[in-house]
């Protein structure tokens, strides 16, 4: 099936990806009790097939959060990092603790997806008047490919295209990123869509 989004469309998405990235800035601001800033450059409709490429290569290592949507325009939110991104941000939430462990840092990276998704869902709610929930996340460290392929052993079900967001977080002069990607059931982008009168 074609979906080919609209300049007005695009603008559309774009602009609740960055007010979902302000709230997570905000959010995260206030964690660390440190400054951070945090845009969306780009917004982008991808075939599920071009996430691995957009991401690296299949046998990168990176950290992976996931957590399912549900409600009006049900699907899941997967945000990715590479290793060394994750950690800078980790290693500042952290900051102050003396004794840390894999574990720690585990559950710091689901609540960093924690943040992001629900900031995402929540600028998606006020737009859109949808009712959407967001799962408990959980966390993976694996090569990429192989993070694609379990995290969604049921693809089938969901829409070939997905809503791709690339978030980069700035602290004291340090830039880090990730990949953040809104898997949509079949129709929840034309719900969403449909919603913002587009």
């Amino acid at each position: 099936m074609e979906f080919n989004l609209n300049e007005i469309q695009l603008d559309a998405l774009r602009e609740i990806g960055n007010i979902g990235a302000g709230n997570a800035a905000t959010a995260l601001s206030q964690l660390i009790n440190k400054k951070v800033d945090m845009s969306v450059p780009q917004v982008d409709i991808l075939l599920f097939n071009d996430m691995l490429t957009r991401i690296g290569n299949e046998e990168d290592l990176v950290i992976a959060v996931l957590l399912k949507v549900f409600g009006d325009a049900p699907g899941n939110i997967l945000f990715v990092m590479k290793p060394d991104s994750a950690r800078i941000i980790a290693d500042e939430m952290l900051e102050g603790f003396s004794e840390i462990n894999e574990d720690l840092y585990y559950s710091v990276y689901q609540e960093l997806g924690n943040i992001l998704g629900n900031s995402y869902l929540n600028a998606l709610s006020k737009f859109t008047g949808l009712n959407l929930i967001g799962s408990v996340p959980y966390v993976v460290e694996d090569m990429l490919a192989a993070i694609l392929s379990t995290s969604f052993i049921d693809a089938e079900q969901y829409s070939d295209y997905v809503l791709a967001i690339d978030t980069k977080f700035t602290q004291d002069d340090k830039e880090s990123g990730g990949y953040f990607f809104f898997i949509p059931k079949p129709g929840s982008l034309e719900a969403i869509l449909s919603k913002l009168g587009l």
